[in-house]
């Protein structure tokens, strides 16, 4: 079957996506998708199946169509060879977690916004890859309006910035009380794991080897207090890359 994966590259949601597929070791196309830029191609993409706002990841397989992670988590527990990520008996305890991590996540996306409007190198990172380098700097004006657009179609308040850290700070702690010092949060590896390591990467981005980060992109991504103090939950995220994701592709942009 034909499998089609629209991602953002450096996105923790489409890396969600990915590792779900290839746990399972199902093929795909992987086609990039750039923010602002790539709007209209992606609503196109997605036709009739839109519903709302035009987000990736998505995933295009034979006549269906997924346009979120926990649903192409689904997917692949049904069609892949591996040990189910989404077991039924604890599907419902998966799923709460999942959304809490969402919205821990959405405090992080603040954070993120707002830092990417005020770093214009991060922001050439973002460009696809065959923007020419001197082209980059002269269009960081483009590249702000399309980061407050960004911001806009997420709903994103970027006032009150030590909120949402604050926000950030209790949801990991509530993460920590829930791993408990474990290796994985149910048992064994599942897709609840998945997502706290996705959380994680806006606190302590992963090595290039996962997830391909330019320097400034990696640094606005990064909060070396947190992961200073929840050094323990990136420790273990770096283990469940060690033992999970040992051949997971680079990330580039396409």
């Amino acid at each position: 079957m034909q499998r089609t994966l629209v991602v953002l590259s450096y996105s923790p949601w489409s890396e969600r996506a990915r590792w779900a597929l290839d746990h399972h070791g199902l093929a795909y196309q992987r086609v990039g998708h750039t923010p602002f830029l790539g709007e209209l191609k992606l609503r196109r993409l997605l036709g009739p199946h839109r519903r709302g706002k035009a987000t990736v990841p998505v995933l295009i397989a034979g006549d269906e169509v997924f346009t979120s992670s926990f649903d192409i988590a689904l997917y692949a527990d049904r069609e892949g060879a591996g040990e189910k990520l989404v077991p039924s008996e604890r599907a419902a305890e998966i799923r709460a977690f999942a959304e809490r991590a969402d919205e821990a996540m959405a405090h992080g996306r603040v954070l993120l916004v707002s830092r990417l409007l005020e770093s214009g190198p991060a922001r050439d990172e973002t460009l696809p890859r065959w923007v020419p380098g001197p082209l980059r700097t002269v269009l960081r004006p483009v590249t702000r309006f399309g980061t407050a657009w960004f911001g806009r179609k997420y709903s994103v308040d970027i006032d009150g910035i030590a909120r949402h850290h604050a926000a950030l700070h209790d949801a990991l702690s509530g993460f920590r009380a829930a791993l408990g010092g474990r290796d994985y949060l149910f048992g064994r590896f599942s897709w609840a794991d998945i997502v706290l390591a996705s959380v994680l990467q806006g606190i302590a981005p992963v090595e290039n080897h996962y997830i391909r980060l330019g320097e400034a992109t990696r640094k606005i991504w990064s909060h070396p207090d947190l992961a200073q103090e929840f050094a323990d939950l990136v420790a273990y995220r770096d283990q469940l890359y060690a033992r999970h994701r040992r051949s997971a592709p680079v990330a580039r942009a396409s």
